[in-house]
């Protein structure tokens, strides 16, 4: 496989997960900023469990076409740094995987917050937030590494890169709450596969 096809393959890895976001929890009312988690729950309420389903379903398909893009770090690196790259590839693979199963999650929220048994739920939803530290932390020190190896001249890629990179990207997301409504849906409600749609575009 060839940087090209890896690239090509982290883009449609992103669109497929952004799909994913969408279907899961996409509704033109949009969702409150200051109670966001809450909100997307009373929307997913509402939603048909076959959409649900297949907004979940794209979660792992999605992490799988991620995991292939991201060997794009091994092909793009300078020869002394494969290393180094193949290092960071497999703790963004790890990350990655657990983005997957993560987002799979989210449909035994919309899925459970329709029926009683708050202590269940209440337990889930605390799985759910641990999961959630265990996928940022991994790709976070995953596209830390990465714009480092960016920014310091030891891929193909040029230094102005990393400005488009995961890491710098992500640091934008507290501008996005201004956003008017719908498209602060599809941009907020997305962001985190809209930046890597961003980064392999570029």
């Amino acid at each position: 496989m060839n940087l090209r096809t890896c690239i090509l393959i982290g883009l449609l890895g992103s669109i497929t997960m952004f799909l994913g976001d969408m279907f899961l929890y996409y509704d033109r009312q949009d969702y409150d900023e200051k109670d966001k988690i809450n909100s997307i729950i009373e929307i997913m309420k509402k939603l048909g469990t076959k959409r649900l389903y297949l907004g979940g379903i794209l979660g792992p398909l999605g992490s799988f076409l991620y995991m292939l893009g991201s060997y794009h770090m091994v092909l793009a690196s300078q020869e002394r740094f494969v290393s180094l790259a193949w290092i960071l590839f497999l703790i963004n693979s790890l990350g990655i995987i657990f983005g997957g199963a993560y987002h799979l999650q989210f449909v035994y929220l919309g899925l459970l917050s329709r029926h009683e048994g708050k202590e269940a739920f209440d337990e889930f939803f605390k799985f759910l937030k641990f999961q959630a530290k265990l996928v940022f932390g991994f790709m976070g020190l995953g596209n830390l590494g990465l714009a480092i190896m960016i920014l310091f001249g030891l891929t193909i890629f040029p230094r102005w890169q990393v400005l488009l990179s995961p890491l710098v990207l992500v640091t934008l997301t507290p501008l996005l709450g201004k956003l008017p409504r719908g498209l602060h849906m599809i941009i907020c409600g997305g962001w985190f596969n809209l930046i890597y749609f961003i980064y392999y575009l570029s």
